[in-house]
């Protein structure tokens, strides 16, 4: 084996994060990417860089994994927050809750970033590729998710509405979830995130719509609707075959609870370009730096969805009453009771995916699209590997 090649397999931020520390100490990397650029799969939607789970602020995160301010990173304070009763709580933080990026093709996009610092590090780029086997010599996957643990079904679009983070916790909008509002530069995104009921989720997002509208009297300009899935039941093994790493949602690093999961899928691309540098276990590393976090957002999101409406009610009072940002960090800290709590979620979630079939006829939902998908997609396995 190459101990000096490098190839990288989907140019999202887990892996344009590793290649960028790869290339830097002299490796000879190359992206493949089945896209024609890198943000292919968004359409300018807006996504959040949390800020609660640790005490580390996001700018010294981005420092700490060997990337810098390129692209659009502006932070929010203060999250508008409505429960099932529609009545606002505002939840502010002694520093921000997250930062918010832009995601796809557009000049100042996180993926764009990125990939102008890969370019300078000498990485190189293979667009339009859609690999079925893997490379020889280290390979990490970055392929996004595999399974459909979660979904979305939001919208972008043009508006005159001030600058506004809104979030919103009602099983009647986003069974098992949450949807929020992100507006910046007169650009939203709007979605809902649901944890179960998936074949409903045209359905929800119609309710969530008429929420929104409830609460704000936001103007909507130019939409167009998207889908996307979520993957947070992490992998067994990060690692296979010895030279195969799996970082981001294509290892389950995504954060189950509230976040969008880009800080785990960062971290996990720089710990996969550690590993390669200095011989370290990857799964070792995972286990030390991300499993628990991981593990406690999964016990999280199970025993919200079991509190249900009557439990998002008084988790608002609760946030509300005290330092909001250290109880969502206190939230993301393991504990003996969450790591039963999460063991049992393990068994109630599993794998969403119960057949490639379509859950009804004729229909353009996500997850009726994602099944399709599934089905139409052929992988090409080398052992339990593959890469579609």
């Amino acid at each position: 084996m190459n101990n000096r090649k490098v190839s990288i397999v989907g140019a999202g931020p887990a892996g344009l994060v590793a290649a960028i520390n790869l290339a830097r100490d002299g490796f000879r990397v190359k992206v493949y990417e089945k896209n024609t650029d890198a943000g292919g799969r968004f359409n300018g939607d807006f996504q959040g860089i949390e800020n609660w789970s640790t005490e580390e602020d996001v700018f010294s995160f981005l420092n700490s994994v060997g990337v810098f301010l390129n692209f659009k990173c502006e932070p929010f304070c203060c999250v508008e927050t409505y429960g099932p009763n529609r009545k606002p709580v505002y939840i502010e933080g002694r520093r921000p809750l997250f930062y918010l990026v832009e995601r796809g093709t557009k000049e100042w996009s996180l993926d764009q970033g990125l990939k102008r610092q890969a370019l300078a590090e000498g990485v190189e780029f293979q667009w339009g590729i859609n690999l079925k086997t893997a490379p020889s010599g280290w390979v990490i996957i970055g392929t996004g998710p595999k399974s459909a643990d979660a979904i979305a079904k939001g919208m972008v679009f043009k508006t005159d509405h001030e600058d506004v983070a809104l979030a919103f916790l009602d099983n009647k909008i986003a069974p098992g979830g949450y949807a929020y509002l992100l507006v910046s530069d007169h650009k939203a995104t709007f979605a809902t995130c649901l944890f179960r009921d998936f074949k409903n989720c045209n359905q929800y997002f119609e309710n969530a719509v008429d929420a929104l509208k409830t609460v704000t009297n936001i103007d909507i300009h130019e939409p167009h609707e998207f889908g996307s899935f979520i993957n947070f039941l992490a992998r067994t093994s990060t690692t296979q075959k010895g030279r195969i790493l799996y970082v981001g949602e294509s290892a389950g690093f995504q954060d189950a609870l509230w976040g969008f999961g880009l800080r785990y899928a960062m971290l996990s691309g720089y710990l996969a370009a550690v590993s390669i540098k200095t011989g370290m276990f990857y799964n070792e590393l995972c286990e030390t730096h991300l499993k628990s976090q991981l593990e406690t957002a999964v016990a999280n999101r199970w025993i919200f969805d079991h509190l249900g409406n009557w439990g998002y009610k008084r988790l608002i009072r609760w946030f509300h009453r005290n330092d909001e940002i250290e109880k969502l960090h206190q939230q993301y800290q393991p504990a003996a009771f969450k790591r039963l709590v999460h063991k049992i979620a393990m068994h109630s979630y599993g794998n969403r995916i119960k057949n490639n079939d379509c859950m009804h006829e004729n229909c353009d939902c996500v997850w009726c699209r994602f099944c399709r998908e599934e089905t139409e997609n052929v992988c090409h396995k080398e052992s339990d590997i593959y890469i579609v």
